[in-house]
């Protein structure tokens, strides 16, 4: 029973990983179909955060951008209120740093109410995100263009 229970778990983690994969390859395109030059991804171990990509946009911009995203699950994206909960507190951590750049989440879902999205309207407002755009829908992929 304990191998079975075991294969489970090594399977959903193995999907899991997969998926997070397959969402940072899709991030990368829609970077570049916005004309970022892509730089790798950064850690910041004093204060625990890692920046998925760093980016430069067209205009000479750095942005550090977040990305959190699957395409399977019951609660994919920042619509997980831990997943959303740890991206703002990258975003607010992040200006305590003298070389901080905006910083932007790139997400498959967003929350559409509730406490998540109170959550996320308050830390746009605080300006603890630059932007938090939704990659499958191209009218939110336009913020991109403004860095």
């Amino acid at each position: 029973m304990t191998a079975t229970v075991s294969s489970r778990s090594e399977s959903f983690q193995a999907a899991a990983s997969h998926q997070g994969r397959q969402f940072a390859e899709q991030c990368d395109v829609v970077l570049r179909e916005h004309a970022f030059e892509l730089r790798g991804s950064l850690r910041i171990p004093e204060i625990g955060v890692e920046i998925d990509r760093v980016g430069i946009s067209r205009r000479g911009q750095h942005v550090w951008f977040e990305y959190k995203g699957s395409v399977r699950g019951q609660r994919p994206g920042l619509r997980r209120t831990d997943t959303l909960k740890k991206a703002i507190a990258n975003g607010a951590l992040l200006p305590g740093l003298v070389e901080s750049q905006p910083y932007v989440v790139l997400t498959s879902h967003l929350p559409e109410r509730g406490s998540g999205r109170a959550m996320l309207e308050v830390a746009l407002r605080l300006g603890y995100l630059a932007a938090v755009v939704c990659l499958y829908d191209p009218s939110s992929a336009a913020q991109l263009d403004r860095f």
